[in-house]
């Protein structure tokens, strides 16, 4: 063989190897959104990921819950126009909707750009192909933002949100009765001996203790948790593993200071007894302050008590976000518009507007927060917070913890066999509704 036809039939096994990767890489895009195929082409303007530049002619529709959280995104939205020129319309959707209506407005061209939507429904959205990877920002997220908060917004260990917030729930204190916050749990059983008289309704603490939500805090305050994998293993459940049970055998504990059964202790009722001076204290979240408006008293907020060997309680958190939708023409614009919506300026005015608690690193010791003692009580407890399972699985987990919860605490029964119980129940409707 010469030279020259030796090295021909080499360029000719490059370049048909070289076609084969292109396809394998390329497979199953015909049926991909239009931005899916196209964004790397729309991204290749910006050199860095800050220079990221909005395509030609781009318009974009943004969706957002309505009240404070909409005058937020319509005021970044007039002032985004003004420095780049891209018009930005912004519509009331209910968040918690978000994905939902995009299933059908997405495909059919007519969806937002832009979306706000808690951390819960990501993993419904990425089944249901509507959203973009945060792939150009995702660098500058992670060093910007709280760990809690990128778990959140984030799948199998991929970016896709922008977050926005982040709420969790702490202890609510009355200072009339309790005039410093207790820094223990076994402060407050020291607290319930003088204080507790159940047969006027006067209880040192209450929380909605059959409430997953609420009493996760026990669980995995002892190590244990829901799912594995920063809860995306829905094959590794960890409610009934030795520290679950540990945390539960605590919680059940408790019940010394809270002689009542879970079926009369509700979210209404525990604020109804706070309300009335009746209850010391109380887990709760920042939404319970608007019902506090008018209280004869003086309360406080702060992080939940250390547990009996000084851990600390991991409260359950929400994290809401901005994401970019897959079908959107505008790929570069939108995710430009998320971070611009998100950096540091913005998300303290929104946390003005709406007094959402901002997930960012820098502004944990911006006087604007810090001032505000209860929402820096609220971002501490932050610290400690893991974000709910986002994946669909989770919602096979609520009805047996709570069953199980709702047995220790009325029954007495042992919490390793009731935690047992309940994960038996989770696996087994996780593999029926597959």
């Amino acid at each position: 063989m010469s030279k020259r036809l030796f090295i021909g039939t080499i360029l000719s096994i490059f370049c048909m190897v070289s076609v084969l990767s292109a396809c394998g890489k390329n497979a199953g895009t015909e049926t991909s959104p239009p931005a899916a195929q196209g964004q790397g082409g729309q991204q290749g303007e910006a050199a860095k990921p800050g220079e990221l530049k909005p395509e030609e002619g781009a318009q974009l529709l943004v969706w957002e819950s309505k009240g404070q959280d909409l005058d937020y995104l319509k005021a970044v939205a007039e002032q985004f126009q003004k420095e780049y020129g891209v018009q930005v319309k912004v519509d009331a959707v209910p968040a918690i909707d978000s994905v939902k209506k995009l299933t059908t407005d997405g495909p059919a061209g007519i969806g937002a750009d832009v979306f706000s939507a808690p951390h819960d429904q990501l993993g419904n959205a990425i089944m249901a192909g509507l959203v973009l990877e945060n792939d150009v920002y995702d660098e500058k997220v992670k060093d910007e933002f709280m760990a809690s908060a990128i778990e959140g917004v984030s799948n199998q260990g991929t970016l896709y949100g922008f977050p926005t917030a982040i709420d969790t729930y702490a202890l609510f204190y009355n200072k009339s009765l309790m005039p410093e916050a207790p820094k223990t749990y076994e402060d407050i059983v020291k607290f319930a001996a003088t204080y507790n008289d159940p047969k006027n309704k006067k209880y040192a603490f209450m929380w909605n203790v059959g409430q997953l939500y609420q009493s996760y805090s026990f669980l995995a305050g002892y190590g244990g948790y829901v799912f594995g994998n920063n809860g995306s293993d829905p094959s590794n459940i960890g409610l009934n593993n030795e520290q679950s049970v540990e945390g539960a055998k605590y919680l059940q504990s408790l019940k010394q200071i809270l002689p009542v059964n879970t079926n009369d202790i509700n979210d209404n009722i525990i604020t109804g007894f706070f309300q009335e001076g009746k209850t010391a204290a109380v887990i709760n979240g920042p939404w319970l302050q608007s019902s506090l408006t008018e209280a004869n008293f003086e309360y406080g907020v702060a992080p939940l008590p250390l547990l009996p060997y000084g851990q600390h309680p991991v409260s359950f958190s929400g994290i809401r976000g901005l994401y970019v939708n897959s079908y959107t023409k505008y790929p570069a614009a939108a995710k430009l518009f998320a971070s611009y919506a998100t950096n540091k300026a913005n998300l303290l005015k929104r946390f003005e507007m709406t007094k959402q608690l901002p997930p960012r690193n820098d502004l944990m010791d911006d006087p604007v927060i810090t001032k505000d003692v209860n929402a820096a009580a609220f971002l501490e407890q932050a610290k400690h917070s893991t974000p709910m399972p986002s994946i669909p699985e989770m919602g096979n987990v609520w009805v047996p913890a709570g069953t199980a919860l709702a047995s220790l605490w009325n029954d007495n029964q042992d919490p390793a066999a009731v935690l047992n119980s309940a994960v038996d129940q989770i696996k087994t409707a996780i593999k029926t509704t597959k």
